[in-house]
């Protein structure tokens, strides 16, 4: 795991939005509500499992009452490490506290062409260009279905977009827009192919499943029974509530909190219930809405804050904090994409983030754009600086050393800064000269830059994908299309 040693940040620096009691009356509201409003889950199966082991369950209207204490022994099991796989084990990620990662986007719809600004419906070749991307950049961690492979047959879209991801990078894939029982089967068959096995596949799984909660308070059968099957064959969940502050939620971030927390939680504890020990994580993009216009606002402070709740509570259930940030709402690369998405990344790490789902999308999730991910893969460079923090140690207070300068010594080429110098951030993308050397170098915008790094990883050649592993996908993704012709 040579790659995760860039990741590591250590013991992080962190913001205390909220306090030990502030996380226990959310803990309180949330099985409060659990246990007397209820959750609707619209899957027979998850019904029959929480009615197992205590919950009340209401069949006609579908809703689950589930006791605190059947809350408190469930989320007992979850664990709180463990690694995420990769194609090559170079990439594996481990999920501990001490590593933070980013993933590219996902659910987009459409594709913004780098050199006209033209957007266009989005293909499977989109997906591989920007697994391109994301194996050739230093901070981006892994590679997802950033947008739909639309080209491709409905019934096996899912299977294009895993082999898309997979062929173009050796990094950990992140599924998105799975639905059907069907597509699972044919995900587990393709990963235990690149693992090596169903064993191997449960010690290192090969992708991560974004199983999407409906706010206010519903779990929808897809939904459960496919976060069923996934965990038993060992695959991370990551449940992802998404309530928008005053319409699906409570327009006060403490209520929406609640509303989040609940979802994420009842999720969990089915999982947790079924297969105890099954990896889950607190995940979720909840956002407010512009309410002069019914506008979603994905990175606004209220939506920026509701998301730091998360990571606190992640916390509180000793789970891995794993939620979105960098949707930005810009429809082009540039001022509003940059700061709307360092705002959002600065403040899910420093609020427990142990790994974000979102880069390389504008318009608030919906327009693939590579060049803003390389713009992204140099702010997450910065954060997780700050996140390392400040060492203080004899070694790094340095005092003998400013002794033997006194008032007159020059520091730049003594032993103790040639020892510490590379541990120095490095701009690989912003601009640190001069204006001067700026305009003769042809006064180049980090836009354009970006651009052209896009350009010089696309020219590259691809990573190389096994051929038996290739033809052994391309029969996968043929059975699930004769499969699905026959039913």
């Amino acid at each position: 795991m040579a790659y995760a040693d860039k990741c590591f940040v250590g013991r992080r620096v962190k913001l205390g939005l909220l306090d030990e009691e502030d996380v226990r009356q959310i803990h309180a509201a949330t099985l409060d509500v659990i246990e007397n409003v209820g959750v609707r889950f619209h899957s027979q199966r998850a019904l029959d499992i929480l009615e197992e082991h205590g919950a009340a369950v209401d069949r006609e209207s579908t809703v689950a009452k589930i006791p605190a204490e059947v809350v408190e022994r469930a989320m007992s099991t979850a664990p709180s490490t463990y690694t995420l796989g990769a194609r090559d084990p170079e990439y594996d990620l481990p999920l501990d506290g001490e590593h933070v990662y980013i993933s590219s986007d996902g659910c987009g719809v459409f594709t913004r062409d780098a050199g006209t600004g033209e957007v266009r419906s989005s293909v499977k070749q989109d997906l591989a260009d920007c697994a391109r991307v994301v194996q050739a950049l230093d901070n981006v961690s892994a590679t997802s279905a950033v947008v739909s492979a639309q080209d491709c047959p409905p019934e096996t879209r899912v299977l294009h977009e895993f082999d898309a991801c997979v062929r173009a990078s050796t990094k950990h894939t992140i599924v998105v827009s799975i639905k059907e029982d069907r597509e699972a089967r044919g995900l587990l068959r393709m990963a235990e192919a690149m693992a090596g096995g169903k064993e191997e596949l449960r010690r290192r799984p090969m992708f991560t499943t974004i199983i999407c909660t409906v706010s206010p308070l519903h779990q929808e059968r897809y939904g459960m029974d496919l976060a069923l099957t996934l965990a038993e064959a060992g695959i991370p969940v990551s449940f992802y509530p998404m309530p928008i502050l005053g319409a699906t939620g409570p327009v006060t971030i403490a209520g929406s909190a609640v509303v989040t927390n609940a979802e994420f939680l009842s999720g969990a504890v089915l999982v947790q219930l079924a297969h105890p020990g099954a990896p889950v994580m607190h995940g979720g993009g909840p956002t407010a809405m512009v309410m002069s216009s019914g506008a979603y606002a994905s990175n606004s402070p209220e939506a920026l804050l509701l998301r730091a709740c998360q990571g606190h509570m992640a916390d509180f259930y000793g789970v891995p904090a794993w939620y979105g940030a960098g949707a930005t709402t810009a429809k082009e690369p540039g001022i509003q994409s940059a700061y709307e998405n360092a705002l959002a990344m600065f403040m899910a790490y420093t609020a427990g983030a142990d790994v974000t789902f979102g880069t390389g999308l504008l318009d608030g999730s919906r327009i693939l754009c590579l060049e803003n991910m390389v713009v992204d893969d140099e702010v997450i460079g910065m954060v997780k600086r700050l996140l390392a923090g400040i060492e203080v140690t004899d070694e790094t207070l340095a005092v003998d050393l400013i002794k033997k300068m006194g008032f007159n010594g020059n520091y730049l080429f003594d032993r103790h800064t040639r020892a510490h110098v590379r541990e120095l951030w490095q701009a690989r993308l912003g601009e640190t000269g001069n204006f001067d050397s700026w305009r003769e170098a042809g006064a180049r915008s980090t836009t354009e830059k970006a651009q052209e790094k896009v350009a010089e990883i696309l020219a590259a050649p691809a990573p190389e994908f096994p051929a038996d592993l290739g033809a052994e996908f391309d029969a996968v993704i043929a059975a699930a299309a004769r499969e699905s012709t026959e039913a």
